[in-house]
């Protein structure tokens, strides 16, 4: 019966400004989860710690919110026991002045258009609380990202995720072995293939790949292969017998992939004074 009587629908009202305010909770949530644990923000915490203590907070709200409630009804009810009209007491919690459904009649405008009266009454008191959370929360958004600097603007995130892509494609290419190893054509990669191979066996095979204590690099004989497998193998494992070290120990797999990848480049160039032939003739340049 007080429940019945109360003029504002508190609870309806306070369940859904809680569940619009948990809607970004639960996003940064969602986003720690799917993978941006370690991602650290410019504050030092990581988004999961800042998504858990962002929900802490919004448990905090909610539990302040029942306690309000719960003073709320405690307050009808002493209403009740001392024998109060509902219909003449303003409510304790209320944004706005709107007037109750059942005394709408008072604020009714003489305004009439094919039976339908119009309504003077004041905006819902959840719609209001909402709005000034809205504008609470721009303004604290503004400062955060755009005068702080402490959030990721989108031009920021998307920096962050080609470091993060980058990191990742490193990461994939050094997980290579001479078994997945593939053929690379990019400039860059040639380049950087092209500067481990000055730094590390002009001296044996010479600036051109023309040979010199190593067999030539740019015929169609290889001894122990010239197909881009073939050639990581070796350059990773070396050939001791011959006197060539192994370069697993000082090269990432990457680094060997490009290296590899250069010196299939140098086939079929003719520099001058090629060493003659050794090994087998391989038909074709893979």
């Amino acid at each position: 019966m007080i429940i019945n009587n109360m003029k504002a629908n508190f609870n309806f009202r306070i369940c859904l400004v809680i569940a619009l305010l948990m809607l970004p909770f639960i996003n940064l949530q969602a986003q720690a989860v799917s993978g941006a644990f370690s991602a650290e923000t410019a504050s030092g915490y990581s988004l999961f710690e800042i998504a858990n203590m962002s929900l802490v907070g919004l448990v905090l709200l909610i539990i302040f919110s029942m306690l309000l409630y719960l003073l709320y009804m405690l307050c009808e009810v002493k209403k009740y026991v001392e024998g109060k009209n509902f219909e003449d007491e303003t409510p304790v919690f209320q944004l706005t002045n709107a007037v109750p459904i059942e005394r709408e009649y008072e604020i009714m405008l003489d305004h009439n258009y094919d039976g339908i009266r119009e309504l003077d009454n004041s905006l819902p008191p959840w719609w209001v609380a909402m709005f000034y959370l809205s504008i609470i929360f721009g303004a604290v958004y503004f400062w955060y990202y755009h005068i702080h600097g402490d959030g990721n603007v989108q031009e920021q995130e998307y920096l962050t995720e080609l470091v993060d892509a980058e990191s990742a494609m490193r990461l994939m290419a050094n997980r290579v072995d001479e078994n997945s190893v593939k053929l690379i054509t990019e400039k860059d990669k040639i380049l950087s293939g092209e500067a481990i191979y000055a730094k590390n066996c002009v001296a044996c095979h010479g600036k051109l790949g023309e040979g010199g204590v190593g067999p030539n690099l740019t015929d169609a004989y290889w001894l122990h292969g010239g197909d881009i497998k073939s050639m990581f193998k070796t350059i990773k494992y070396g050939v001791p017998a011959k006197g060539m070290i192994p370069w697993q120990a000082q090269l990432s797999p990457a680094q060997i992939q490009e290296v590899a990848s250069y010196i299939a480049t140098l086939r079929g160039t003719n520099p001058p004074n090629g060493k003659e032939p050794q090994g087998d003739l391989i038909a074709e340049k893979e």
